[in-house]
Protein backbone atom coordinates (compact mmCIF):
# COMPACT_ATOMS: atom_id res chain seq x y z
CA UNK A 1 0.00 0.00 0.00
CA UNK A 2 1.80 3.28 -1.12
CA UNK A 3 1.33 6.04 1.55
CA UNK A 4 -1.11 8.18 -0.50
CA UNK A 5 -3.78 4.87 -0.13
CA UNK A 6 -2.64 4.09 3.30
CA UNK A 7 -3.72 7.86 4.31
CA UNK A 8 -6.64 7.13 2.53
CA UNK A 9 -7.56 4.47 4.99
CA UNK A 10 -6.59 5.86 7.97
CA UNK A 11 -8.60 9.04 7.78
CA UNK A 12 -11.68 6.15 7.01
CA UNK A 13 -10.79 4.83 9.93
CA UNK A 14 -10.48 8.14 12.03
CA UNK A 15 -13.91 9.80 10.54
CA UNK A 16 -15.56 5.94 11.70
CA UNK A 17 -14.41 6.10 15.63
CA UNK A 18 -15.39 9.86 15.45
CA UNK A 19 -19.23 8.98 14.19
CA UNK A 20 -19.28 5.45 15.89
CA UNK A 21 -18.16 7.21 19.22
CA UNK A 22 -20.40 6.09 21.64
CA UNK A 23 -22.37 3.73 19.97
CA UNK A 24 -23.49 0.49 20.16
CA UNK A 25 -24.89 -2.86 18.57
CA UNK A 26 -28.11 -4.48 19.57
CA UNK A 27 -25.97 -6.41 22.04
CA UNK A 28 -24.26 -3.37 23.79
CA UNK A 29 -20.94 -3.80 22.36
CA UNK A 30 -19.19 -0.95 21.18
CA UNK A 31 -20.89 -0.64 17.29
CA UNK A 32 -17.14 0.85 15.97
CA UNK A 33 -16.19 -3.07 16.98
CA UNK A 34 -18.93 -3.93 13.87
CA UNK A 35 -17.06 -1.20 11.63
CA UNK A 36 -13.87 -2.32 12.11
CA UNK A 37 -14.71 -5.81 11.18
CA UNK A 38 -16.63 -5.38 8.32
CA UNK A 39 -13.01 -3.34 7.01
CA UNK A 40 -11.11 -6.43 7.51
CA UNK A 41 -12.44 -8.04 5.48
CA UNK A 42 -11.57 -6.18 2.79
CA UNK A 43 -10.19 -7.55 -0.31
CA UNK A 44 -8.60 -4.69 -1.38
CA UNK A 45 -8.09 -1.01 -0.41
CA UNK A 46 -11.46 0.24 -1.79
CA UNK A 47 -13.33 -2.50 0.08
CA UNK A 48 -11.74 -1.20 3.36
CA UNK A 49 -12.12 2.30 3.16
CA UNK A 50 -15.97 1.52 2.50
CA UNK A 51 -15.80 -0.59 5.13
CA UNK A 52 -14.77 1.63 7.68
CA UNK A 53 -17.31 4.06 6.23
CA UNK A 54 -20.52 2.10 5.43
CA UNK A 55 -22.37 3.33 8.24
CA UNK A 56 -21.23 6.52 8.95
CA UNK A 57 -24.04 7.93 6.77
CA UNK A 58 -26.92 6.15 8.40
CA UNK A 59 -25.46 6.97 11.84
CA UNK A 60 -24.71 10.88 11.66
CA UNK A 61 -25.69 13.32 10.16
CA UNK A 62 -23.01 13.38 7.22
CA UNK A 63 -23.23 13.99 3.81
CA UNK A 64 -22.02 12.93 0.87
CA UNK A 65 -21.05 16.14 -0.08
CA UNK A 66 -18.98 17.01 3.12
CA UNK A 67 -17.34 13.65 2.37
CA UNK A 68 -16.49 14.85 -0.80
CA UNK A 69 -14.83 17.82 0.95
CA UNK A 70 -12.60 15.39 2.79
CA UNK A 71 -11.04 13.50 -0.20
CA UNK A 72 -12.95 10.47 -0.51
CA UNK A 73 -13.30 9.30 -4.16
CA UNK A 74 -15.86 9.53 -6.11
CA UNK A 75 -16.01 5.62 -6.80
CA UNK A 76 -16.09 4.97 -2.93
CA UNK A 77 -19.07 7.81 -2.18
CA UNK A 78 -20.52 6.46 -5.07
CA UNK A 79 -20.70 2.61 -3.66
CA UNK A 80 -21.24 4.34 -0.09
CA UNK A 81 -24.46 5.91 -1.31
CA UNK A 82 -25.79 2.19 -2.76
CA UNK A 83 -24.54 0.85 0.78
CA UNK A 84 -26.70 3.47 3.11
CA UNK A 85 -30.20 2.55 4.12
CA UNK A 86 -32.27 4.84 3.82
CA UNK A 87 -34.69 5.67 6.73
CA UNK A 88 -38.21 5.03 5.21
CA UNK A 89 -36.54 2.75 2.88
CA UNK A 90 -38.26 -1.11 2.10
CA UNK A 91 -35.29 -3.52 2.93
CA UNK A 92 -35.95 -5.83 -0.15
CA UNK A 93 -35.54 -2.29 -2.06
CA UNK A 94 -32.38 -1.20 -0.56
CA UNK A 95 -30.94 -4.40 -1.26
CA UNK A 96 -32.23 -4.32 -4.71
CA UNK A 97 -30.46 -0.51 -4.72
CA UNK A 98 -27.28 -2.42 -3.27
CA UNK A 99 -27.28 -4.74 -6.06
CA UNK A 100 -26.17 -1.67 -8.52
CA UNK A 101 -22.72 -1.28 -7.60
CA UNK A 102 -20.09 -3.87 -7.50
CA UNK A 103 -18.16 -2.32 -4.56
CA UNK A 104 -21.58 -1.97 -2.32
CA UNK A 105 -22.32 -5.75 -3.24
CA UNK A 106 -19.24 -7.05 -1.81
CA UNK A 107 -18.86 -4.81 1.60
CA UNK A 108 -22.48 -5.85 1.91
CA UNK A 109 -21.53 -9.23 2.11
CA UNK A 110 -18.67 -8.35 4.37
CA UNK A 111 -21.11 -6.48 6.85
CA UNK A 112 -23.99 -9.37 6.68
CA UNK A 113 -21.11 -12.31 7.19
CA UNK A 114 -20.38 -9.74 9.97
CA UNK A 115 -23.81 -9.36 11.39
CA UNK A 116 -24.82 -12.98 10.80
CA UNK A 117 -21.78 -14.39 12.80
CA UNK A 118 -23.61 -15.76 15.89
CA UNK A 119 -19.91 -16.59 17.46
CA UNK A 120 -20.56 -13.49 19.75
CA UNK A 121 -24.01 -13.44 20.52
CA UNK A 122 -24.97 -15.52 23.75
CA UNK A 123 -28.98 -15.39 23.18
CA UNK A 124 -31.18 -14.78 20.16
CA UNK A 125 -34.81 -13.57 20.55
CA UNK A 126 -37.47 -14.20 17.83
CA UNK A 127 -36.72 -10.75 16.55
CA UNK A 128 -33.07 -11.42 16.27
CA UNK A 129 -34.15 -15.45 14.23
CA UNK A 130 -36.00 -12.93 12.08
CA UNK A 131 -33.28 -10.80 11.66
CA UNK A 132 -31.07 -12.98 10.60
CA UNK A 133 -33.24 -14.88 7.98
CA UNK A 134 -33.39 -12.02 6.36
CA UNK A 135 -30.26 -11.09 6.06
CA UNK A 136 -29.33 -14.62 5.28
CA UNK A 137 -31.27 -14.35 2.21
CA UNK A 138 -30.15 -11.10 1.36
CA UNK A 139 -26.65 -12.78 1.68
CA UNK A 140 -27.50 -15.48 -0.98
CA UNK A 141 -28.62 -13.18 -3.01
CA UNK A 142 -25.99 -11.21 -3.49
CA UNK A 143 -23.54 -13.57 -3.09
CA UNK A 144 -25.49 -15.14 -6.04
CA UNK A 145 -24.76 -12.43 -8.26
CA UNK A 146 -21.16 -11.67 -7.37
CA UNK A 147 -21.04 -15.58 -8.30
CA UNK A 148 -22.72 -14.82 -11.81
CA UNK A 149 -20.38 -12.44 -12.74
CA UNK A 150 -17.06 -14.52 -12.06
CA UNK A 151 -18.57 -16.82 -13.83
CA UNK A 152 -18.98 -14.58 -16.80
CA UNK A 153 -15.68 -13.20 -16.54
CA UNK A 154 -14.28 -16.36 -16.80
CA UNK A 155 -16.19 -17.56 -19.78
CA UNK A 156 -15.93 -14.17 -21.71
Amino acid sequence: MNPLQEHLLERAIRLAAKVHKGQVDRFEKPYILHVMRVMMRGHDLEEQVLGALHDVLERSSLTVSELQEKGFPERILKALVHISRRADEDYEAYIERVMQDPLAIRVKLHDLADKMDLLHVNTLSHADLKRYNKQLAAYHRLKKLVEQARANMIIH
